[in-house]
């Protein structure tokens, strides 16, 4: 499992020798306002949801990458202060990921799953509105069971947990953007569809029909076809 926000931030603080008051001072050099009491009570564990902002100046303070507090990678490479758009990052999730089978999920039905579920706190959906679309010159500061709640529910994890590493981390987020860029072209040809068809028939399918529904996927892809449709033999539904 993902360590511990306290564990790791106790654990980066041991290892650069910086005691919580001097800890404090970097984040006020860079503009922040954090008491030693509260880094204290970081470190022990006695809270455990900082907000973004707190999260990215314990960053930059440290001279880490803010990945780092959710398992992902320590080094900072080139330019990590400050970060990039928070709202623009969580729009492109509500607009490009969801079921083929339906459209965008609304703020209403992200709020209402992320509360159901529990594991990560409750969010609304008035304040996932403020967080898509802040007033102008305002910071949006989601907290890091928010961000958790978020990469969960759009299916941002691996085994160990959401990977809100591409809330915190432009490299990972690059990457992840590249990648939907090509399923959503991929969704837009219809092989989504496809694919998820014949996950849903193949277990019933003769060896024959296997063999020829993997001729004609063959033919399609070779061809460029972008009328994806497979009709049923006789007799399946």
């Amino acid at each position: 499992m993902t360590r511990s926000f306290a564990a790791t931030l106790d654990d980066l603080c041991g290892r650069r020798k910086i005691a919580n008051t001097d800890l404090a001072k970097a984040v006020a050099a860079l503009g922040g306002d954090m008491t030693n009491s509260y880094i204290s009570h970081l470190r022990k564990g006695l809270r455990d949801n900082p907000t973004l902002q707190t999260i990215e100046y314990l960053a930059a303070a440290l001279d880490v990458c803010p990945a780092a507090f959710v398992g992902g990678r320590t080094e900072r490479l080139g330019q990590e202060w400050p970060r990039r758009s928070f709202p623009a990052r969580l729009r492109r999730l509500f607009d490009k990921v969801y079921p083929v089978s339906r459209g965008p999920f609304t703020p209403e039905e992200v709020a209402r799953a992320v509360s159901e579920r529990g594991t990560y706190g409750s969010i609304s959906s008035s304040y996932l509105r403020e967080l898509l679309n802040p007033a102008p010159d305002t910071l949006p500061n989601p907290r890091l069971k928010h961000l958790l709640g978020l990469a969960d529910h759009f299916g941002l994890a691996d085994d160990n947990g959401p990977q809100a590493t591409y809330f915190l981390d432009d490299r990972v987020a690059a990457t992840f953007d590249a990648e939907l860029d090509d399923f959503i072209a991929l969704r837009e040809a219809g092989v989504v569809e496809l694919v998820t068809r014949v996950a849903e028939r193949a277990p019933h399918w003769s060896p024959e029909m296997r063999r020829q529904a993997v001729s004609a996927f063959t033919q399609a892809v070779e061809s460029g076809e972008t009328n994806w449709v497979y009709p049923a033999p006789d007799g399946e539904s």
